[in-house]
C-alpha cells in the first residue's frame, strides 16, 4: 500500500506555502504568534523523560526542533535533532537551523521511509498520512523507527480561527489496541493534543 497520489501532491504543495514567508513560525505552518507557538508546542516535551535523540517526522523547516531543544535545556534535557520531510527546500532550511547536524535531516515521506537506525523519541503529527491509514502508520513507526524502550509521540492540532478541536488521538489509538502511556495538551483553550506510546 502506498500513500494516495492526491495526498502526496497536497503534502508537497505545503512547501511553497510555508516558504513564502520569512517568519520561521509561519514556515512551520503556524500562524498564532510566538506566545501561542510555545504554549501549543512545548507540551511535546511532556513525553520526553531523558536526554537523547529526537526525530521529528514532517519537520518542515526544522524550527520546531530548534525550539524543542531550547525548551528542553530549560528542563535539563539535551536533545539531538533528527528530521525528515517531503520538501527538499524545507529540509535545506532545517539543516540551516541545526549547524553540525546537517546529516541528520533527510528528504522522505513518513509512510515509506525505512531508516538505517532507530531513535529514542519519535514525534509525528497524525495527519502525516490519511486518517484511514493512521493505525498502520503508528504500527510502522513503532516497528521500524522507535528504538526498543523508546517512545512514539503523536500530535494533533486544532484551529482557533476555524473553531476546530484536535483530532481525538488517544481515543482512536486506544480503540485500535495501543496502550497509551500518557497524554498532554497545549494552549488555552487546548488546541494541541499529544499522546505517547512506549516502544
Amino acid at each position: 500500500m502506498s500513500l494516495p497520489a492526491g495526498f502526496l501532491e497536497r503534502a508537497r504543495s505545503l512547501e511553497a506555502a510555508y516558504l513564502c514567508s520569512g517568519d520561521p513560525i509561519l514556515q512551520s505552518g503556524f500562524g498564532g504568534g510566538l506566545e501561542r507557538w510555545r504554549q501549543e508546542r512545548e507540551p511535546v516535551l511532556d513525553a520526553v523523560e531523558s536526554s537523547g535523540d529526537l526525530l521529528d517526522i514532517g519537520c518542515a523547516n526544522g524550527y520546531l526542533l530548534h525550539c524543542l531543544r531550547e525548551w528542553g535545556r530549560e528542563r535539563g534535557l539535551e536533545l539531538t535533532p533528527h528530521g525528515i520531510d517531503i520538501g527538499p527546500a524545507l529540509i535545506a532550511q532545517a539543516r540551516l537551523w541545526h549547524p553540525g547536524f546537517e546529516a541528520h535531516f533527510h528528504i522522505a515521506n513518513a509512510w515509506d521511509w525505512r531508516p538505517e537506525r532507530r531513535y529514542r523519541y519519535v514525534y509525528s503529527l497524525y495527519d502525516c498520512v490519511p486518517e484511514e491509514m493512521l493505525t498502520e502508520y503508528a504500527r510502522r513507526l513503532l516497528d521500524r523507527v522507535v528504538e526498543p524502550g523508546g517512545r512514539l509521540i503523536m500530535g494533533a492540532y486544532g484551529s482557533r480561527s476555524a473553531g476546530t478541536l484536535p483530532f481525538p488521538l488517544a481515543e482512536r489509538l486506544s480503540g485500535a489496541g495501543f496502550a497509551v502511556a500518557g497524554q498532554s495538551t497545549g494552549g488555552d483553550p487546548p488546541l494541541a493534543a499529544f499522546v505517547w506510546l512506549n516502544g
